[in-house]
C-alpha cells in the first residue's frame, strides 16, 4: 500500500498527540499520589480540648472528600470528630477501631479530624497516662478531588475499557488543575487590588506630608519676617 503525504502527516500528528497525552498522564499520575499518616493520642497542644489529638487537611470548596481512619492495633478503640472549615462537626463516631466518611466540602480552609479515648481522658495526668495514649496509634488518610474517585469501580459500573477509563481520569485531572489555576488567578487579583489600594494610600499620605511641610515653611517665613520687622532689623 502506498501512503500519500497527507496520510503520513496525519499519522505523525496523531502519534505525537498520543505521546504527549501519555507524558501528561504520567506526570499527573505521579503528582496525585496520596499517602496516609500515622499519629498517636498524646496531646501536644494541637487540639482545643486536652487529650484530643487533631490533624488537619487544607481542602478547596466543592471538592469530593473521602476520610478514612484505622487503629494500628485491632483491640484499640477511639472516638473521632470531624470538623469542617467553619468549625462545625460534620461527622462523629465513638469507640470504633476504624471508620470512613465521604462528603463534599462547602468552603475553602482547613478541615480537622480530632481523635480521643474517653477512658484514657479520665485518667490523671502523668507518665502512665502519656504512655497509654502513645500506644494508641491511628492511620489517617485524606483523599480529595481526583484521588477520591474510584475509577476501577466506575469502569465496572459503566463497562468502560481501559483507554476510556484513562481518558476519564485524565479529564478529571485537567479539571482539577484548571480549578486550581482559577483559584490562583482569584488570589492574584485580590493581591493586586490590595497593592493598588496601598499605593493609593501612600500617594495620598505623601501629598499630605508635602503640603504640611510647605505650609510650615511658608508660616515660618512669614513669622520670621514679621518678627524681624518688629525688631526693626529689616
Amino acid at each position: 500500500r502506498i501512503d500519500s503525504p497527507p496520510m503520513r502527516a496525519h499519522a505523525s500528528a496523531r502519534t505525537r498527540a498520543s505521546a504527549a497525552a501519555c507524558v501528561i498522564l504520567c506526570l499527573l499520575a505521579c503528582s496525585r499520589a496520596v499517602c496516609g499518616v500515622e499519629i498517636d493520642l498524646v496531646h501536644r497542644g494541637d487540639g482545643a480540648i486536652d487529650d484530643m489529638k487533631c490533624i488537619s487537611e487544607e481542602i478547596h470548596a466543592n471538592a469530593v472528600v473521602l476520610f478514612t481512619y484505622d487503629t494500628v492495633r485491632a483491640e484499640d478503640k477511639v472516638s473521632v470528630k470531624l470538623f469542617d472549615a467553619n468549625g462545625k462537626v460534620i461527622y462523629e463516631k465513638a469507640d470504633a477501631g476504624k471508620g470512613a466518611y465521604g462528603f463534599t466540602s462547602v468552603t475553602d480552609g482547613d478541615h480537622r479530624a480530632c481523635f480521643y479515648n474517653a477512658e484514657l481522658s479520665s485518667m490523671k495526668n502523668g507518665a502512665e497516662k502519656e504512655t497509654a495514649l502513645a500506644k494508641h496509634r491511628i492511620k489517617v488518610d485524606w483523599k480529595h478531588g481526583v484521588a477520591a474517585s474510584e475509577w476501577k469501580k466506575l469502569a465496572k459500573a459503566t463497562d468502560l475499557d481501559a483507554f476510556t477509563r484513562t481518558l476519564r481520569s485524565l479529564e478529571s485531572d485537567l479539571q482539577e488543575v484548571h480549578e486550581g489555576m482559577l483559584a490562583l488567578r482569584a488570589l492574584e487579583a485580590d493581591m493586586r487590588d490590595m497593592n493598588e489600594a496601598t499605593n493609593t494610600r501612600v500617594a495620598v499620605m505623601s501629598v499630605l506630608s508635602l503640603t504640611v511641610c510647605v505650609g510650615m515653611c511658608v508660616w515660618q517665613i512669614i513669622y520670621l519676617r514679621s518678627f524681624f520687622e518688629r525688631k526693626k532689623l529689616l
